[in-house]
């Protein structure tokens, strides 16, 4: 995982230095973003011989590369550059890869008689590649948006499960411009694992931009997904962003994630901090962190008391250039 963070420090840094142009009407746009998390998660049960204790640790890095190709052109010439392509009601044409690389260690313990297995201590890696195509119009005079996407992944783990999985997904969603600057869209997408579960998820998602005072601006994202997975329970998350915009150049603001629901019955809470800043009318550099507190954390299921508890942060790093 060391590898991989200096290829994308160093790879931001050259894409810094690539900075081609000042002009306010661009075709293209190519992205880099590194992020880094850690889990950490127990759970203890007391009985009235003993206790058995479990653990897990996950840390994941994950590199992702974007290119866009705005076939209608894009201009920055009003609002903040951060918006540009909803203030432009920019058309688009989106190509993504990402790598995530995990490291999972697992601890196993118990003192009860009952449940007589020797102590656990496992780890092992796993890494999925990910390439993604989104295809977004908008009719500029209408207003209306039509979104479609597909992707493709391929997990390999290794460790005693030394095992592989593919899934494919596909997306359609439709929207429409309600005020000048404010939208509103509805998705529906499907992933289908091989030999494994299918999930069909129904997303809404509304953004607006606004005006604070003379100078600066703000704009709020609410958005809400339902996912249905075979063999397990629904997954809802809310989530809600504030950002704010004192120059056209910087944003900066803050997101909260509620997720609940599947087969463990997670309560998942996140907040984050980001902020981003356009070092040159075409070159953004963006950064963000976030932490996560897991009400619950599935694992042993056996009579008794337990408690469990589960957290992870995470932080990552961006740039893009337009040109």
């Amino acid at each position: 995982m060391r590898h991989t963070k200096k290829r994308a420090l160093w790879s931001i840094t050259g894409l810094l230095f690539a900075s081609i142009g000042l002009a306010e009407e661009y075709d293209y746009e190519l992205g880099i973003a590194f992020n880094s998390s850690d889990f950490e998660g127990s759970q203890t049960t007391t009985t009235n011989l003993g206790t058995v204790f479990s653990s897990t640790e996950v840390e994941a890095d994950d590199l992702s590369l974007s290119g866009s190709w705005y076939f209608k052109g894009l201009s920055d010439e009003k609002g903040p550059r951060a918006r540009a392509t909803l203030v432009d009601r920019a058309s688009s044409l989106t190509v993504g890869y990402s790598r995530a690389d995990q490291t999972i260690s697992t601890t196993l313990t118990s003192s009860d008689p009952a449940f007589p297995f020797p102590p656990l201590d496992s780890k092992f890696d796993a890494d999925t590649d990910t390439f993604a195509v989104n295809f977004r119009y908008v009719d500029r005079d209408s207003g209306w948006i039509g979104n479609a996407g597909l992707l493709t992944t391929k997990t390999s783990i290794g460790g005693p499960a030394n095992s592989s999985a593919d899934a494919t997904g596909w997306r359609l969603g439709v929207g429409k411009y309600l005020l000048e600057n404010t939208t509103l869209g509805l998705d529906v997408s499907q992933v289908n694992v091989d030999g494994g579960s299918d999930a069909t998820v129904i997303a809404v998602a509304f953004e607006h931009l606004g005006d604070v005072g003379e100078q600066w601006q703000y704009a709020v994202d609410i958005g809400f997904s339902r996912a249905d997975a075979d063999g397990s329970s629904d997954v809802d998350i809310w989530r809600a962003a504030l950002s704010l915009y004192p120059t056209r150049d910087f944003e900066f603001g803050v997101a909260v994630e509620d997720l609940s629901g599947g087969i463990a019955g997670q309560d998942n809470l996140g907040f984050e901090g980001f902020a981003s800043w356009f070092v040159s009318p075409n070159v953004r550099l963006s950064a963000r962190y976030r932490v996560d507190d897991v009400d619950y954390l599935g694992g042993v299921s056996i009579g008794g008391t337990s408690t469990s508890s589960a957290d992870q942060d995470s932080f990552g790093i961006g740039a893009s250039v337009r040109f």
